[in-house]
């Protein structure tokens, strides 16, 4: 179950502003709305007094441009989507590193896309934030408890309900847990889920290839396939917005 996630609309059409609205209420029920307003300087302010985790932002506003609110807020800590009739600022959102630039009249699909995109990001900065640090995990395998200096641990997969661990001294050990479980305890310590089926230690990434299927080759040679849909927060982290 998702915690909410506090939002605000910055849009100066009441039409748009009732349509996302209600959109919001229809197909995201963990969405809070916290806020809106259709002018810059209020934008800002709302923003800064309510901290919100998500922000649904219209290009052109009643006396300025969202563009305009973004470069006075300067570093942001909320997911930020697009909202717009114009089509011409694509390039503009994909520098400012929205999660989805989307056309007005906002189509269902697009729209639980979009926010379903967003989610994953605040989600896993939850995580990062809560994670408890510890400098060994408890690898559960049939015959107990191997317990694994987090350093040590190059990356790790899932494999018919089972994880494998593969470790810098070329060791593999098999836990009778799954990935899901492990996950969690991973992220405080600079790992990284890359597909559904793999994790990987930051620590120990060497490349990054870029084609039809992307890759990350860790220093060991080994080369992972990274998933389309964690492929854009994955490089989110190197290269945030500016």
């Amino acid at each position: 179950m998702y915690m909410s996630i506090p939002t605000i609309i910055l849009e100066d059409e009441e039409r748009s502003l009732s349509v996302i609205s209600n959109l919001i209420r229809q197909f995201s029920s963990d969405i809070d709305l916290i806020g809106s307003t259709g002018w810059v300087d209020k934008s800002v302010q709302l923003i800064s007094e309510k901290a919100p985790q998500l922000v649904f932002m219209d290009i052109q506003l009643a006396d300025g441009t969202g563009f305009d609110v973004l470069k006075r807020v300067g570093s942001r800590e909320f997911e930020l989507i697009f909202v717009t009739a114009y089509t011409n600022y694509a390039v503009n959102a994909l520098r400012a590193e929205a999660v989805d630039y989307l056309l007005k009249p906002i189509g269902i699909p697009e729209f639980e896309d979009a926010v379903g995109r967003a989610r994953d990001r605040i989600m896993e900065k939850r995580r990062r934030k809560s994670a408890p640090v510890q400098k060994k995990v408890a690898i559960a395998t049939v015959s107990g408890y191997e317990f694994l200096d987090v350093k040590d641990i190059l990356w790790c997969c899932s494999k018919a309900g089972y994880t494998h661990f593969y470790c810098t001294d070329g060791v593999k050990i098999i836990s009778s847990r799954n990935l899901g479980f492990y996950e969690e305890l991973l992220y405080s310590h600079n790992f990284y889920r890359i597909h559904n089926s793999s994790i990987i230690n930051l620590a120990y990434l060497k490349n990054y290839i870029k084609s039809k299927t992307s890759y990350v080759v860790l220093t060991d040679g080994t080369r992972l396939e990274i998933s389309q849909r964690r492929k854009g927060a994955f490089l989110e982290m190197f290269f945030p917005a500016e």
